[in-house]
């Protein structure tokens, strides 16, 4: 059925799609249109010019990532190099919105849009750039691809893969996809038992280990190599600093009512949206001012007082802010689905998020775990629900001096999958 599936999709959907997307062309705009455009052109950057001839003569690792999965690529990208400098780095992308992110990458030689999943120019991308290995970041296993790597004898595999109970890559005939993909890999490296569970129930037949997630190491990088902070504005001891982090109207039409009936002696608040566009901030400030909330903002202000909130107006820094506080928010979970809660962990937080949070893996296992006064990940759902929490952390905090270094070192335990991985391949 697996094979049956793949060649529906080789033959049938991939040129069907294809041809669609190039008749739409001229009628659509942004990211998609974007997309379309780089696959065509066979889109390539490189980072130092007129190195094209180096990269295929050196044989690079090549790393595919959808987009954001290039974070998950980070620290691999990182520890491989630490290793085997003189050994180019390629990474390609699935979505444009990956190229922001790669522009900051030093470590990368080359990035390039991933070509269209017909063989004949799977074929022509491998011949001309001669890459000694092929590894997937997460998720984004195209099965055209991978089938022609196995076929040029490519080393493969996927790292800080997740196949949670829910995912629509185990159901109806997306599962048949998903079989014939992983089968066509050397190794797939798991995130967690549950994962490798759910890939053998497929029937996979390649080499399934469980290694852990990569971004953790990359979240322990961004802690042990912070950017800068106003100092100014840091902090006492004495205070008690509540985060929100990556917010959204949503999330923030129920934390206000929430800060407005706290009892704000003793108390910071930090407070940064995922969006810091002037009209969002406009709108923010203005919230705060009818709902009696004193405010001041990071870019112009030198005091930050108790008991009032400190908006965050630039983008980049929130890992770092995360160190400041003493309790988080994380923001998307009153929206449609949770960011990330690792950073927050990381930093030793205990986090709160609201009801649209099942799309984290970390956001759900954390709810089991509990540090000394109660669960590291909990749950709110109404203003009241958060005004109740904060008001018990303020008094655990006094009793428990030592949460944020227990739940690091509970964090902690997820260091080193970068290694494992690598130890795989090189």
């Amino acid at each position: 059925m697996s094979l049956l599936v793949f060649w529906l999709y080789k033959f049938l959907i991939v040129p069907l799609a294809w041809l669609i997307l190039q008749v739409l062309r001229p009628f659509i705009s942004g990211k998609l249109r974007e997309m379309i455009e780089d696959k065509n052109h066979g889109f390539y950057k490189m980072v130092h010019p007129g190195t094209e001839k180096l990269i295929s003569l050196h044989r690079p690792l090549w790393i595919h990532a959808a987009s954001g999965e290039i974070e998950y690529a980070r620290p691999v990208i990182r520890e491989f190099k630490k290793h085997h400098p003189d050994i180019p780095v390629l990474v390609t992308y699935s979505s444009p919105s990956a190229k922001k992110i790669l522009e900051s990458m030093h470590d990368v030689d080359m990035w390039a849009a991933l070509p269209w999943d017909f063989d004949f120019l799977i074929s022509a991308f491998i011949e001309k750039w001669k890459p000694r290995a092929l590894l997937f970041s997460r998720t984004d296993v195209w099965p055209v691809l991978a089938r022609v790597a196995k076929k040029k004898r490519l080393t493969t595999g996927l790292f800080s893969a997740t196949f949670a109970d829910n995912s629509s890559r185990l159901k109806g005939p997306s599962k048949f996809i998903t079989k014939y993909a992983m089968n066509q890999l050397d190794e797939i490296h798991c995130v967690s038992e549950e994962d490798r569970r759910n890939l053998n129930s497929l029937g996979i037949k390649s080499k399934i280990v469980v290694s852990g997630d990569t971004r953790f190491d990359q979240v322990f990088h961004r802690l042990e190599n912070p950017k800068p902070l106003k100092n100014e504005l840091m902090p006492s001891t004495d205070d008690f600093v509540l985060i929100a982090g990556s917010t959204w109207p949503e999330d923030e039409a129920i934390l206000i009512p929430a800060l407005a009936k706290l009892k704000r002696d003793g108390l910071k608040i930090i407070i940064a949206p995922h969006e810091t566009t002037p009209a969002h901030l406009e709108k923010l400030e203005k919230q705060f001012t009818e709902a009696g909330l004193p405010f001041v903002l990071y870019s112009k202000s030198t005091e930050w007082p108790v008991g009032s909130i400190l908006l965050i107006d630039q983008i980049g820094i929130l890992a770092e802010l995360y160190t400041w506080a003493d309790l988080a928010f994380i923001g998307g979970s009153f929206k449609k689905q949770v960011h990330s809660v690792m950073e927050a962990l990381a930093a030793g937080l205990p986090v709160m998020v609201g009801p649209y949070h099942h799309n984290n893996r970390e956001a759900l296992f954390y709810q089991k775990k509990n540090f000394s006064s109660g669960m590291i990940v909990q749950i709110v759902h109404s203003s009241e629900d958060i005004m109740v929490l904060v008001d018990r952390m303020r008094k655990k905090a006094l009793e428990f001096p030592h949460i944020k270094e227990e739940i690091r070192s509970e964090i902690g335990k997820n260091k080193n999958s970068t290694q494992r991985v690598l130890s795989s391949f090189f």
